[in-house]
């Protein structure tokens, strides 16, 4: 299943030093290019969250954004504020003294609760496995949500881009048949002209089937709709049985019936062949576009 790569995460739980929020927001790149906001307190998981990240995701512009909530958090964040400002006032209190200045001037509420905040609640030195377990089962929530809403996305990516598919099939396979139709005609177009001028003889008339043979070898484009048609079943196969990352093989694609389309535009004879190759780049355009947000 094909996956887009324009998608949104979102997960969250509560532990015992606080709410753990990771959000994920991913928009279609070449490449995969990971921007990872951390709080402070988890600066050092880094390098493990990018590796967690990568074993999910191959391409796209991927934002990790994720806080720490200390609000409701559980008894091992602020069990005891007030102990924690008391113990604060007391080493501030001997500094104070120390530099000849009088505490309670220098010293108020306010300074003691900015004390308070500066110092992380979380004291990550004492065992790093309960606080890495919680982040990793909060980061990979968020990674599911993301795949929850990448395949929705790929799935109406591939729907749409199943329809212009079957489009161009049928336009190229009405171009297939016009094939002889357009060659008669211009035979016919030929020994008219040539009866305006004088009547036709047995030489005159087999050099006009020698000139329509020469022009049906110029002009015969089954080469082109062959392949175009192959790189048609290719691509609807990779939408149908894509197991991994397959947007740059799908935009190879659409390169090369383009190619094809192209070719076979340059050898038209015929307005409405033309015509019908318009269509077909037009389609293929908008298929390229859709494309370019596949993973």
């Amino acid at each position: 299943m094909i996956k887009s790569m324009t998608a949104y995460g979102r997960f969250s739980k509560e532990t015992a030093f606080g709410r753990l929020v990771v959000e994920i927001h991913s928009v279609n790149r070449k490449m995969l290019d990971l921007s990872i906001y951390l709080p402070k307190e988890f600066l050092r998981f880094e390098v493990e969250v990018r590796k967690w990240l990568m074993a999910h995701l191959e391409r796209g512009q991927v934002t990790v954004r994720i806080t720490l909530q200390y609000e409701g958090a559980g008894g091992r964040i602020y069990a005891d504020t007030l102990k924690q400002l008391q113990t604060i006032k007391a080493g501030w209190d001997q500094i104070a003294l120390q530099l000849g200045l009088d505490p309670k001037k220098e010293i108020d509420l306010k300074f003691l609760v900015d004390q308070m905040q500066a110092a992380s609640p979380v004291q990550l030195d004492t065992d790093e496995a309960l606080f890495r377990e919680p982040l990793q089962e909060v980061v990979l929530g968020a990674v599911h949500g993301l795949m929850q809403m990448k395949q929705q996305e790929g799935k109406a990516l591939a729907a749409d881009i199943a329809n212009r598919l079957n489009m161009i099939q049928k336009i190229l396979g009405t171009v297939e048949g016009k094939k002889g139709e357009l060659l008669s005609r211009y035979q016919q177009k030929i020994q008219e002209r040539l009866q305006e001028i004088a009547p036709l003889t047995p030489e005159v008339g087999e050099r006009v089937l020698r000139e329509v043979a020469l022009l049906a070898e110029k002009v015969d484009v089954t080469e082109e709709i062959v392949r175009a048609n192959s790189h048609l079943q290719q691509f609807q196969i990779h939408l149908d049985t894509a197991d991994k990352a397959i947007g740059r093989t799908l935009d190879f694609l659409v390169q090369e019936i383009n190619r094809e389309i192209n070719t076979l535009a340059s050898k038209s004879l015929d307005t409405e062949v033309s015509l019908s190759a318009v269509q077909i780049k037009g389609e293929l355009e908008k298929i390229r576009e859709q494309v370019q947000n596949i993973e």
